[in-house]
């Protein structure tokens, strides 16, 4: 395959963050090893960035980081090598390092927007997403609005814009449908805390990918929490054997320890501890936020939860962040910091819309 066919495959497949097909889709299987295959086949070409990231995004594929790394770093000699080097920095949530890339690309207000999105500026990237919207209507730029809408608040006219995406990408492949159910199922069940809603998005998730490693962790949430404890832990095993996922992991641990099964509950937390001080000695943006998650919870350590609690927030200062930074902030008896979290939160970030 010639460079210019794997550029249009990789940007094709780069919708799955954005758009799904209004009709059946290939096996998840299929698809994955067909990806599989350019990916042998073209692995050390920088063009072949966006299929690894799509190992990344879906298999929980951590390698892929590395393998990121070493086909931009040392390739910034354009605008578009700085617009490539910047996907690969924000995949590792190196956010001020994609941020002086799109600098140098001189990139647009729309190419610059995800970043945007993804550091608590979503109001400041809607006005360049709806021109990009209305300038080029489609999946891509729908979806793309979408997300800057969600991260508002504004539940409701994202959903449709999806919905719309949906209509409008003509292809076969799983990865796009796939992708936008789990960002519908995550949006109406971390946002709208309609959890039924939510689940129904990540069980469509998995029917396109079965191995789609996000929403099961996230359908198993669910499930735990709706008392389906056999399902949860089918779901997790299942992605506890095919990745290098520790918050599977540490799930799994804590379903264990509650069934009476405490020894081999705590060798799952302790192994899930291992995976996240492997992953944040490589890379430490990645996963400074799941790692105070997990330290706030099984992993049993607030101050460490603290420390990486606000390596996060110092990377974006999304509600999130600033939420999970807190929680750790409390959990830590610094109730000053925490005051001051949350008046800073109140200050960038609105209410969210019903």
């Amino acid at each position: 395959m010639n460079r210019h066919r794997l550029l249009a495959l990789a940007s094709a497949l780069l919708m799955a963050a954005c758009a799904a097909p209004p009709v059946a889709t290939t096996q998840g299987a299929i698809a994955l090893a067909n990806l599989d295959d350019q990916l042998q086949r073209q692995a050390d070409d920088p063009a072949a960035l966006e299929l690894w990231l799509l190992r990344l995004q879906f298999l929980a594929d951590y390698r892929v980081l590395d393998r990121a790394a070493a086909l931009t770093e040392a390739r910034a000699a354009n605008a578009s090598e700085h617009l490539r080097r910047a996907r690969a920095r924000m995949a590792a949530h190196r956010f001020a390092d994609a941020e002086a890339d799109f600098e140098a690309a001189g990139a647009t207000p729309a190419q610059r927007a995800t970043l945007w999105v993804a550091t608590g500026r979503a109001a400041e990237a809607l006005p360049a997403l709806r021109a990009e919207a209305e300038r080029r209507p489609g999946f891509a730029s729908h979806c793309a609005l979408a997300r800057g809408l969600a991260a508002v608040g504004r539940l409701e006219e994202a959903d449709r814009l999806y919905a719309m995406a949906l209509r409008e990408l003509d292809t076969t492949m799983p990865f796009p449908a796939a992708a936008v159910a789990f960002a519908r199922g995550l949006m109406w069940s971390e946002q709208g805390g309609d959890k039924t809603r939510g689940a129904a998005f990540y069980a469509e998730a998995l029917r396109l990918l079965p191995d789609y490693a996000a929403a099961g962790i996230h359908l198993a949430e669910i499930e735990l929490a709706r008392g389906d404890e056999a399902a949860a832990e089918a779901r997790l095993l299942q992605v506890v054997i095919h990745t290098d996922e520790p918050e599977a992991m540490a799930l799994l641990g804590g379903l264990h320890i509650r069934q009476g099964e405490v020894a081999r509950g705590q060798d799952e937390i302790d192994g899930a501890r291992s995976r996240y001080e492997r992953l944040l000695a490589r890379h430490p943006e990645a996963f400074a936020d799941h790692a105070a998650e997990f330290y706030l919870g099984a992993g049993k350590d607030p101050q460490r939860a603290w420390t990486w609690a606000r390596a996060n927030l110092g990377e974006r200062g999304t509600r999130r962040a600033h939420e999970l930074a807190i929680l750790a902030a409390e959990a830590t008896g610094r109730a000053g910091e925490a005051i001051a979290l949350r008046q800073q939160l109140q200050t960038r970030h609105a209410p969210r819309a019903a």
